[in-house]
């Protein structure tokens, strides 16, 4: 009998040991779990703050004023005038070697200013 009393305190302090051991272990691993989620719901706050942070600079940088005043300060849009249009023949091409093709360029381009300047006094004298 003693030997089986013995084997059974034995078995009860084994059971004893691994029961605090094991709970020992949940309590580590709930502390760890517990802190990584206060770490990840610390860094969700931060991004929702950087988000409504990054929100109202788009609102600011966006705004159509802001935009306007930006447009008239760096895009000087004039209107076209009639000597920028020319045709595509007058066009100089420099991927050719001859120098023939460049001069007849030259040459369309400059009759091309003439009518238009002959048109611009021609209306002038209209109005």
């Amino acid at each position: 009998m003693n030997i089986n009393r013995l084997a059974q305190i034995t078995l009860s302090l084994v059971l004893i040991v691994f029961t605090v051991a094991a709970s020992n272990y949940m309590k580590n691993s709930v502390y760890r779990l517990e802190n990584e989620l206060k770490r990840i719901n610390q860094s969700i706050q931060t991004d929702i703050e950087t988000i409504h942070i990054l929100n109202a600079e788009w609102s600011k940088l966006n705004n159509p004023a802001r935009l306007r005043a930006l447009v008239a300060d760096h895009i000087a849009l004039n209107p076209i005038k009639a000597e920028q249009i020319i045709n595509y023949s007058a066009l100089p091409f420099n991927y050719e070697s001859s120098e023939s093709r460049k001069e007849i360029a030259r040459k369309n381009i400059a009759e091309l200013a003439r009518n238009n300047r002959r048109l611009k006094k021609l209306a002038n004298a209209n109005r």
